[in-house]
């Protein structure tokens, strides 16, 4: 379930409505597996858009000062 077109702030729900379901602990184990994977890749995503606009703020840095 790998969506790399995901948002920050829906793969952030994502993952905690995924911890949120295995924190019950009211799932069966195939379907704990199936939560802990959709997490995980939530998480990724999650990852992905933070290096993402860390490598926008250094760009804008490194801009900034070479105008400067």
């Amino acid at each position: 379930m790998d969506e790399p077109d995901l948002s920050f702030d829906a793969a952030l729900q994502r993952l905690e409505a995924r911890v949120a379901t295995l924190e019950e602990g009211d799932v069966t184990l195939e379907e704990a597996l199936e939560a802990y994977a959709e997490g995980i890749d939530a998480a990724n995503a999650c990852l992905t858009r933070l290096r993402t606009a860390e490598l926008r703020i250094e760009s804008i840095q490194l801009d900034a000062s070479a105008s400067s």
